[in-house]
């Protein structure tokens, strides 16, 4: 999956710039974490970057009582750069995406990430001091330990994402963009295209 593998790979690349917040419960048990400001370079459908995103990174956790976590982390107040030359949609099979963007075009973005983390450690106050958890894999690794395993790592089927882009840039000829989890991976609709 190129989206998921950018942000994955992001935490290493990551310019981080905020320290979130320490874990807070809600009546379901599920336990809310951030937000932590994030920064990556984001991937198209070819798997070129094409554009640099900012935004805030929360985590919900709820313990599904046998081992299992459910994970799903939300982006808010995102926004995109777009670097180009390839538009995020250059490679998609369906017929409405362009095929270049022109640097520097900016606009917003949204999305979220859900899958299931198996450990045998929990600790919710592993984000308490610091940008750890500014990374899903910080985050895992920090609250879950490093034993852990989370199924949008794994790529084993059990991962749902979506994230949406727009533009109101009236250059652009293609000004939504959308790649979201399918039951055959991955699937994206739209561009943010210049041409």
């Amino acid at each position: 999956m190129k989206k998921l593998t950018v942000l994955l790979l992001a935490g290493a690349l990551a310019a981080l710039t905020g320290g979130g917040s320490a874990a807070a419960s809600s009546g379901d048990g599920t336990q809310h974490f951030g937000p932590f400001a994030s920064a990556s370079p984001d991937g198209g459908s070819c798997g070129a970057p094409w554009a640099r995103d900012t935004f805030d990174r929360s985590f919900a956790v709820h313990d599904n009582g046998d081992g299992s976590f459910r994970l799903t982390e939300d982006f808010t107040n995102g926004s995109f750069t777009t670097t180009g030359p390839v538009s995020p949609g250059a490679c998609e099979t369906s017929n409405h995406h362009g095929s270049t963007v022109a640097m520097g075009v900016v606009g917003s973005l949204r999305g979220f990430l859900t899958g299931t983390v198996t450990s045998a450690t929990f600790n919710a106050g592993g984000c308490t001091g610091g940008n750890q958890c500014s990374t899903a894999a910080g985050f895992v690794l920090a609250v879950f330990g490093p034993a852990a395993t989370f199924t949008c790592f794994t790529g084993n089927g059990d991962c749902e994402f979506n994230f949406e882009y727009d533009s109101s840039d009236q250059s652009l000829t293609f000004r939504h963009w959308q790649d979201k989890s399918s039951p055959d991976g991955e699937q994206f609709v739209g561009d943010i295209a210049s041409a």
